[in-house]
C-alpha cells in the first residue's frame, strides 16, 4: 500500500508537468495564429495601399528593362567607305595620274579608318552611359517594388518581376496574399 501512495505521489507531479506544458505548447500556438492574422491584416492593409500606384511603378520597371535590352543588343554601324578605284577608269590615266590616285584613295582610307576608330569609341561610351544609366534606373525601380512586397522581384541579379506574386498581390485577398 505504501508503494502504491507513493507511485501516486510521483506520478502527480508529473502529470501536472505535462499539462503545464500542453497549456504552454496551445497557448505559443494562439499566439503564432494571432501573429499569422496580423501579418495577413497588414499585408492586405499594405496592398490596397499601393493597389492604385504599383502598376504604373511595374510598367516603369517593364519600360526600363525593355531599354536596357535594346541597349544591349545595339551595334556600331560604320559610315561607308572610299570607294575603291574603278579599273576601267584607271587604265585611261597615265601612270602618274594612277599613281596619284592610289596614293589619295589610300589616304581617303586612312583617314576613313582613324575617323570610324574615334567615332566607335564615342559611340561606345555614349552606349555605356545610357547602358549605367537605365541599369541605375532598373535598380532604383527594383528596390522601390522591393519596398512595397518583396515577392514581387526574384532574387537573382538582375532581379526579374514575377507576374505571378504581381496578380496575387494586386488581388488584395487574404487567401492570396502570402
Amino acid at each position: 500500500m505504501g508503494e502504491l501512495s507513493r507511485m501516486d505521489g510521483m506520478a502527480l507531479p508529473r502529470l501536472g508537468a505535462v499539462v503545464l506544458a500542453l497549456l504552454l505548447l496551445a497557448s505559443c500556438s494562439g499566439r503564432q495564429q494571432k501573429q499569422d492574422i496580423e501579418a495577413k491584416r497588414q499585408a492586405l492593409v499594405q496592398c490596397r495601399r499601393y493597389r492604385e500606384s504599383l502598376p504604373p511603378l511595374v510598367e516603369r520597371y517593364r519600360a526600363t528593362e525593355s531599354r536596357l535590352k535594346a541597349i544591349e543588343a545595339e551595334s556600331f554601324t560604320p559610315a561607308l567607305a572610299p570607294l575603291p578605284l574603278d579599273p576601267e577608269e584607271q587604265r585611261l590615266l597615265t601612270i602618274y595620274d594612277q599613281q596619284t590616285e592610289q596614293e589619295q584613295y589610300e589616304q581617303a582610307v586612312a583617314d576613313w579608318r582613324r575617323s570610324e576608330a574615334k567615332r566607335r569609341l564615342v559611340w561606345r561610351d555614349a552606349q555605356r552611359q545610357r547602358q549605367n544609366a537605365a541599369s541605375l534606373e532598373r535598380d532604383q525601380l527594383a528596390d522601390q517594388l522591393g519596398t512595397i512586397h518583396p515577392a514581387l522581384l526574384s532574387q537573382g541579379q538582375p532581379p526579374s518581376l514575377d507576374v505571378a506574386e504581381l496578380k496575387r498581390f494586386l488581388a488584395c485577398s487574404t487567401e492570396q496574399l502570402r
